[in-house]
């Protein structure tokens, strides 16, 4: 699994998640865990539809559910919910120092506890969770900002929902790209009970930096320089509420005459993107 994942993380890196209902009444003085208890499902984003015993022809291999490939989803009650989803995914081997600090403010949110450092927002209501660390809090002089969000969407087929985890990072008010981040998504079956990795571009979601450039013969120039590929790389931000992914360019001073911003609309199964020119 370990080769698979590195190779999802590779291929997703130009595209650069969620819990509640804790009982955080300790006196520790860290931030606090922000979150909201109700019933899940409640977004438009997260109504599941009607069981069905076949599975669609976009889930391939949707009867295995074992192997490496495969990760368990544990939880009580009639179905997963995201702190279900992102317990899964955090216990993944060689996950990556890129998830050390959500792991640990999310364990410490099961047990009702505050994260001793970051804010970690719960919120189960709407099937997401996010944890930001400013580390200037931590030592001053470092600008750097580390944002970890996951969320999900039911499949119009009823069976299968698609989990994503984003990682982003900003540097002096500009967003940086590492190992981990970008998007990452899984797709779990509800017969199975597990959950197996899915590329973006087989979900319709591989956005590059080339596509966000603007007017369109730079967007064509395939001799794009290594230093333009980071102002333009593809940075997303997940939906807490609603359906879409909206994705900008990690250079945010790039005026709006020289760039394009993006929209991963859901559409039951995938995405479709939807360019702003």
């Amino acid at each position: 699994m370990k080769a698979k994942f590195i190779s999802v993380l590779l291929t997703l890196a130009a595209i650069t998640w969620s819990c509640s209902n804790a009982q955080n009444q300790n006196n520790n003085t860290a931030e606090p865990t922000t979150t909201t208890d109700a019933p899940d499902e409640a977004d438009g984003r997260i109504v599941a539809g009607e069981e069905i015993e076949e599975c669609d022809d976009e889930f391939e291999d949707c009867n295995c559910g074992e192997g490496e490939d495969f990760v368990p989803v544990t939880f009580k009650g009639d179905k997963p919910t995201i702190v279900d989803f992102a317990r899964a995914y955090l216990s993944i081997e060689d996950m990556g120092e890129g998830y050390g600090g959500l792991r640990d403010a999310f364990e410490r949110y099961e047990k009702g506890l505050k994260p001793e450092q970051g804010e970690l927002i719960v919120d189960k209501q709407n099937g997401y969770i996010s944890y930001t660390m400013d580390w200037s809090k931590v030592n001053p002089g470092d600008d750097q900002i580390s944002i970890n969000e996951m969320c999900y969407w039911n499949c119009k087929d009823g069976r299968h929902k698609i989990f994503v985890s984003n990682v982003k990072g900003m540097n002096n008010g500009k967003y940086y790209e590492t190992e981990v981040t970008g998007l990452n998504f899984l797709c779990y079956d509800s017969q199975t009970k597990t959950m197996e990795w899915y590329s973006a571009d087989q979900l319709g979601a591989l956005v590059v930096a080339p596509d966000l450039c603007w007017p369109v013969q730079d967007r064509d120039n395939n001799s794009m320089s290594g230093e333009d590929w980071m102002k333009y790389n593809a940075i997303a931000t997940l939906p807490r509420t609603g359906k879409n992914i909206k994705i900008d360019v990690a250079d945010p001073s790039i005026p709006a005459s020289k760039h394009r911003t993006c929209e991963l609309v859901w559409n039951g199964n995938g995405f479709d993107k939807k360019f702003n020119k």
